[in-house]
């Protein structure tokens, strides 16, 4: 540890984040850094975590490892509810403090969604000719091979599936579902902002919670329809809510955020255990349970890092949640690359899920930076760097002078 302390203090920044994120991406400002909300971006670093471990079966690990007990498992389904929700909330709330204090509400659309777009493109390209395994499958068949036949497997799914795929999340698409719903939501916000409806955000996310209960509760997609609400319509009102949040920013309270995490928390387990003890629901019915309480421990985490914004600064956190659009675009590529060295393990470590999980996340953090250092392949990882200043610079200034004065 003292070694570690005299290499930083050769930094000639007390900012040592600063520093750090100078040598992996030039282009970006100290200025622009220190924008940014230090607690928000923590809490991105455990949210895309969260994530990873769903992605690498951390899931079915603890229920091998808890010999299937119920609670265990149903703890490790509320994990999602630490990432994705999160995240659309986040968005949700910048988008819509961005409305607040520039106006124009297609343009700030425009600024959000076009990055979102172009990376969905790239990855959705990528992740369609690349297999699950590819190194092991380069290794037998050799280097063409297992690329084509991928591409073609999926490109017949695309042709024939169309908006299911997204809808779903289902190969080659599988957690890219994101971003399409992230900008439908966000086409969604813009059109409240338009028609100045911002005073029914709560009232409208309330709405879309029923109809994805509605769907829940039959067969059939809702009302007959030729595809399913799907995953995308849980980020509708999440990204409301986060709206929602921007609008009443100074009325909330450390006290109410965490009565938040812990009451969604107690209300989420209560759904889970009566849905298993009396509607003796299947673990997949409960697995895909839109959580009421997951939405407002979700409420409660992001308005904890608004009410504590220099909480982690001391950390490196502030400094990777910067990396976490990449990071979450990426990490399945580095999921794919890894696993055919290390799938062996599996069966030999308890717990295998979150091992692979921090190896994934490790990994892909060094995979993004990388990336951040060649020019031409930076934007598969990052929105363009002016952008997210700007927007940050944007949200800074009518906080800093109501504080003034």
């Amino acid at each position: 540890m003292e070694g570690l302390r005299s290499v930083t203090d050769l930094f000639p920044v007390k900012d040592w984040r600063a520093t750090l994120w100078s040598l992996v991406a030039p282009t970006h400002t100290s200025e622009q850094i220190s924008t940014r909300i230090p607690s928000i971006e923590s809490f991105r670093v455990l949210a895309i975590f969260s994530v990873i471990l769903w992605h690498t079966h951390f899931l079915s690990s603890l229920s091998q490892f808890a010999d299937g007990n119920f609670f265990v498992v149903l703890n490790g389904y509320l994990v999602w509810w630490m990432g994705v929700p999160y995240f659309f909330i986040t968005a949700g709330y910048f988008f819509q403090r961005s409305v607040l204090t520039q106006g124009n509400p297609a343009a700030q659309f425009h600024r959000y969604a076009s990055p979102l777009a172009w990376i969905l493109l790239i990855w959705l390209c990528i992740y369609t000719v690349t297999p699950p395994d590819w190194p092991a499958e380069v290794l037998h068949q050799g280097l063409w091979q297992p690329f084509y036949a991928e591409a073609l497997k999926n490109i017949q799914l695309l042709e024939s599936r169309h908006l299911w795929i997204f809808i779903e999340g289902a190969r080659p698409v599988w957690h890219l579902w994101f971003l399409p719903a992230l900008i439908f939501s966000l086409a969604i916000l813009t059109l409240v902002a338009i028609g100045k409806l911002q005073r029914h955000l709560a009232l409208f996310a309330a709405g879309i919670y029923v109809l994805i209960l509605a769907e829940e509760s039959t067969s059939r997609n809702l009302l007959n329809a030729p595809i399913p609400l799907g995953q995308w319509i849980i980020a509708i009102p999440l990204v409301a809510m986060g709206g929602w949040l921007a609008e009443r920013r100074e009325s909330f309270s450390t006290t109410m955020a965490w009565s938040l995490i812990l009451v969604g928390y107690a209300v989420a387990v209560m759904e889970g255990t009566v849905m298993n003890m009396m509607l003796h629901s299947s673990m997949q019915a409960i697995k895909g349970h839109a959580f009421l309480g997951g939405i407002l421990f979700s409420l409660g985490i992001f308005q904890l890092a608004l009410t504590k914004p220099q909480l982690g600064r001391s950390t490196p956190f502030p400094f990777l949640g910067q990396l976490t659009l990449g990071i979450y675009v990426a990490h399945v590529f580095v999921l794919y690359s890894i696993t055919p060295f290390v799938w062996k393990l599996s069966d030999k470590v308890p717990l295998w899920g979150l091992l692979l999980g921090m190896m994934v996340y490790g990994a892909t953090v060094v995979f993004v930076l990388a990336l951040t250092r060649v020019p031409i392949l930076k934007f598969l990882v990052e929105r363009p760097a002016w952008r997210l200043g700007q927007i940050a610079r944007q949200d800074q200034k009518p906080i800093d002078k109501r504080t003034s004065e």
